[in-house]
């Protein structure tokens, strides 16, 4: 993306400004672990403040959670942040991310930009070598600046309760700088990048070191020329390792941005390197030789625009959301952990003309933020796929990249299994439309699903799905049918008469594949129903038992699980209320 997307306020006043009050609302807790589907968001955006644009933070931070996204991407600037050495104005970046923190979103925060008190002295000379670009994108002068704000701002919002931001917002995930092989971004060269790329790490790590640390995400052009300063991203990494050997280290995610604006990215025809696939195999051939598969590839960002002037970058509202799906199903394919979208929403509110605003799958402010196509397939794709686990190519599968050839016109065919046991294929074309047949898995049953997520008529013959294909994905979803069952199937438990009231749990779970609702009942004098209603795959349902003032002998109720059309089961449970218990202790054996 453009250097345009950050906002550096000249009057730093603002950072010390009107203090944004967080809503009192129940914190959800974030996520404890990465997943695929990330929104760049940028809901810590000066632009969004009600000095500039007064955007509702909280319409977008809903907005991004009815999407299915579950990690944002933040720019956490140090040119606001620190205006003079030593001197911090966090309100304002304390305020957006505890927002955000608390409606249940992981976050990965950007660190980048550099304040004036700490750029190279040559910073303007820089910025117009090259064709241009913003002060505030020259590297430090002293990677030891840095160094002492990345052990700031990391220890501030690492979430561990010490010296943390009001509330303990976790950012578990941080870049170094953003685009670094662009000189519009960062008008210094690759050794700098090196260096801050060692400093930024080790002190990330020694102020968090759990959390993740990935290198700034990199255009990925294929080629190593250098046209107005701009390299490729890995022959531009390539120079700092060597330039800085230990920069080669110095994360542990490598994040590209291969963005691919005036075309398909599966386009028949195209040099097979240039593809999406090959630009993935080749970045992921890359870092098997640098650092080893065991490292993850995240996409930090990709998107396509839909604006309206006359350019090859833009592309229709439809082509968009086709591309979103297509790119995903890509990306997830060849084991890509993580993608964030370009972007949730323009907080410039662009004209139609702008590329990198129409971007946005949500339309500007004064639309209501009201979702574009690409954003109801982004939701349908999260619905399908989140969780789900890549298992390979189905039968109508017919690409297979060659790296220096022509692209030619293919089938998609992506399985996928979710968590609960669904089969979910993901198909689309890139040749002429055409019908074919799908056999389908025995004691399942289908669904066709458009890209939006509507319910498509599907012909079954002989065991076979008809499935129409075209350049818009569609989905064929396969479960098991649902069953209830709850385990442990009955319950004796022994107790003391002087035993304190105890909690237990039972196990409720669909057999089948998807989530099912329940009710529970039962009860007696000495059983009480913890919970009595849930859902999922799988959930716990809970009770206590109390046997004071019980005389000794055997007290028998029931628990009953109600799930509807999908099964009713009663647990007995007995209480046996003893006088003695005899304890088993396993042998302790020393060596």
């Amino acid at each position: 993306m453009s250097a345009r997307i950050l906002l550096i306020c000249v009057l730093l006043i603002i950072l010390v400004g009107e203090n944004q009050s967080v809503p009192s609302v129940a914190a959800i807790a974030q996520p404890k672990q990465l997943t695929a589907f990330g929104m760049n968001t940028y809901f810590s955006g000066l632009e969004r403040l009600p000095q500039n644009r007064n955007d509702d933070v909280a319409a977008l931070i809903n907005a991004t959670r009815s999407l299915g996204a579950e990690w944002v991407r933040e720019e956490i600037s140090w040119a606001n942040l620190e205006p003079n050495k030593g001197f911090f104005t966090w309100d304002l970046m304390d305020a957006s991310l505890t927002q955000t923190a608390n409606a249940g979103l992981g976050i990965i925060g950007m660190l980048l930009t550099t304040p004036a008190w700490a750029r190279v002295g040559d910073c303007s000379s820089r910025i117009t070598r090259n064709g241009g670009s913003l002060n505030y994108w020259c590297p430090p002068a002293n990677p030891q600046d840095f160094t002492d704000f990345v052990r700031a701002v990391v220890e501030r919002y690492d979430g561990d309760g010490y010296n943390d931001a009001p509330g303990s917002p976790r950012v578990a995930a941080w870049q170094i700088w953003n685009e670094p092989n662009n000189w519009a971004t960062w008008p210094g060269e690759a050794h700098e990048y090196g260096a801050l790329l060692v400093a930024g790490y080790t002190a990330a790590k020694a102020a968090d070191p759990t959390a993740l640390i990935a290198t700034g995400g990199v255009y990925v052009f294929d080629g190593g020329t250098r046209t107005g300063g701009n390299r490729d991203g890995l022959e531009f990494l390539g120079a700092a390792f060597t330039a800085v050997p230990p920069a080669q280290t110095s994360f542990d995610v490598l994040a590209i941005h291969p963005y691919m604006p005036d075309t398909a990215p599966d386009r028949a025809g195209l040099y097979g390197l240039v593809t999406l696939w090959g630009r993935i195999s080749n970045v992921r051939s890359w870092l098997n030789e640098k650092r080893g598969s065991h490292v993850p590839l995240w996409i930090s960002e990709l998107g396509w625009s839909t604006c309206t002037f006359a350019s090859a970058v833009c592309r229709s509202e439809q082509e968009q959301a086709d591309f979103l799906v297509r790119s995903y199903g890509i990306a997830l394919a060849l084991g890509v952990q993580h993608i964030n979208w370009f972007q949730l929403e323009d907080k410039f509110d662009s004209s139609t003309a702008d590329v990198w605003g129409n971007a946005a799958i949500l339309r500007n402010r004064n639309q209501g933020y009201a979702r574009k196509p690409a954003a109801n397939a982004y939701a349908n794709l999260t619905a399908q796929l989140g969780g789900a686990t890549f298992i390979g190519f189905g039968l109508l599968h017919s690409y297979t990249h060659q790296s220096n050839g022509l692209t030619p016109a293919a089938r998609y065919h992506l399985r996928f299994q979710t968590a609960t046991g669904a089969l979910i294929d993901l198909l689309w074309t890139t040749g002429g439309a055409a019908t074919l047949s799908v056999p389908l898995m025995a004691g399942y049953t289908a669904q066709l699903l458009s890209r939006d997520g509507g319910v498509l008529p599907l012909t079954i013959s002989a065991g076979q799905a008809q499935i129409p294909l075209s350049g818009t994905p569609v989905y064929l979803r396969q479960d098991t049918p649902p069953q209830l069952v709850v385990t442990p199937a009955a319950v004796t438990i022994p107790m003391l008469t002087t035993d304190p009231a105890t909690t237990y749990t039972l196990s409720v779970q669909n057999s089948g594949s998807g989530s099912i609702s329940w009710i529970a009942g039962g009860s007696a004098s000495w059983l009480t129903l913890i919970t009595t209603s849930g859902s999922g795959h799988r959930s716990i349902l809970q009770y206590r038992i109390d046997p004071n003032g019980l005389a000794t002998g055997d007290y028998t109720t029931t628990i009953t699980v109600n799930a509807g059309s999908v099964g009713v089961q009663s647990i007995p449970v007995t209480l046996r209320v003893v006088n003695t218990i005899y304890r088993v202790y396993t042998p302790l054996v020393a060596r």
